[in-house]
């Protein structure tokens, strides 16, 4: 009995799709990962401040200057905002070219594997 070479085909081609799927499945929890990260980075950094602002505000109170003025604090702040928000954005930047790149490997394949013949 003759082997259907586009039987064989189709498999690997089968197979190269689940692999691409998988691939876009571990990326996808990848992501995720980094973005809970990039968060507990920005809640520690948060609540540091806090406590700072906390320390700071004591230590006027306590009739020391200590140069810092709440203004620098806001900046700091909010400048560590900024970065972790353009973290995430090149997250999602990154995430969505890469995704669509491999959506588009998997819909080649498809496509490739459709024209096979039916031996």
């Amino acid at each position: 009995m003759q082997r259907d070479r586009s039987a064989d085909q189709r498999l690997e081609l089968n197979r190269l799709i689940s692999y691409k799927e998988n691939q876009l499945d571990e990326f996808s929890q990848e992501k995720k990962n980094i973005q809970r990260q990039i968060e507990a980075y920005q809640n520690q950094m948060n609540h540091l401040f806090r406590e700072e602002e906390e320390t700071y505000y004591q230590a006027e109170q306590g009739g020391q200057k200590l140069g810092w003025s709440a203004e620098t604090f806001r900046e700091v702040r909010r400048e560590i905002q900024n970065v972790s928000e353009r973290q995430l954005g090149q997250l999602e930047q990154d995430y969505r070219n890469e995704s669509n790149r491999i959506q588009e490997e998997i819909e080649m394949t498809h496509q490739e594997r459709n024209q096979l013949p039916w031996d």
